[in-house]
């Protein structure tokens, strides 16, 4: 059940994997963190909507499409009514103190199936093709590969050794070789290219081209700042987030061409 002030809580000692009662907690807290967010986007720009502002402010679109309940459409007619007892609730629970009471409001409606979906969720993205903590996906159309990236290392740093993380990049350089795909550039779009250790593995070209996203958080690329080494939250990064709707970090994207990328790598 949603609580405020969970973030407070321990997850677990250093070096300890999240039980199964914290990976709820997390779901919650994180349910909790979007949600704020929402609530102070929305109080401060209302012509987005809240089909809009669940799809692109939250992740719960994403999440959701995992879990029982109606089909998050605006064409079907559930979802029309789900989004008006949604919107009524913000201008019920319209101030500024008054935001626990919409996210209680919020996770009456949805809390059953964010914690349902997001379970699933997270073990689709786990079932990804990763190389350590760095993934990729080639578009043949843009001759584009874009990184993705999570801690693999969980419940260590995923910063402990960056020789690892050198060598998963070379393993994805072998993998696309492998199969005769022949990009001409990379891109990274994330939070992480605030993080020098993370940006340090890229060459020169791409840190010059990072430039901050538009601020749809819809996903990991924006959210993931908030996850710890251990799998649990961030507090004062939640607690910026709840007091002020602000992220510590924009999600910055840069792209870099192929071979510049891979000189890098490889150390040529």
């Amino acid at each position: 059940m949603y609580n405020a002030g969970n973030m407070r809580e321990q997850y677990s000692e250093p070096g300890e994997a999240m039980s199964e009662s914290h990976k709820t907690k997390f779901y919650e807290e994180m349910f909790e963190l979007q949600f704020s967010y929402l609530h102070h986007r929305l109080r401060r720009e209302p012509w987005w909507g809240m089909d809009y502002g669940f799809g692109n402010f939250t992740m719960l679109k994403a999440i959701g499409k995992y879990g029982p309940g109606v089909r998050m459409d605006l064409d079907e007619i559930p979802w029309r009514e789900i989004l008006a007892q949604s919107w009524n609730d913000l201008n019920r629970y319209n101030l500024a103190d008054e935001q626990e009471e919409f996210i209680g409001a919020m996770w009456k409606i949805f809390g059953e199936r964010w914690l349902a979906a997001y379970p699933p969720f997270e073990k689709n993205n786990i079932a990804q093709n990763w190389f350590g903590c760095f993934r990729y996906h080639y578009d043949d159309a843009t001759k584009q590969a874009d990184f993705h990236f999570y801690n693999a290392d969980e419940p260590d740093s995923p910063f402990e050794d960056m020789e690892k993380r050198r060598d998963d990049l070379l393993r994805i350089i072998k993998d696309i070789d492998s199969k005769k795909i022949k990009p001409e550039s990379v891109r990274f779009d994330s939070w992480m290219n605030n993080l020098k250790p993370i940006v340090d593995l890229f060459p020169e070209s791409l840190k010059k081209s990072l430039k901050p996203t538009e601020e749809f958080p819809k996903g990991y690329g924006w959210w993931g700042q908030f996850i710890t080494k251990d799998g649990g939250i961030h507090p004062r990064r939640a607690e910026l987030m709840k007091q002020e709707g602000r992220f510590e970090y924009k999600r910055l994207m840069g792209s870099c061409p192929w071979e510049d990328f891979r000189r890098k790598v490889e150390g040529k």
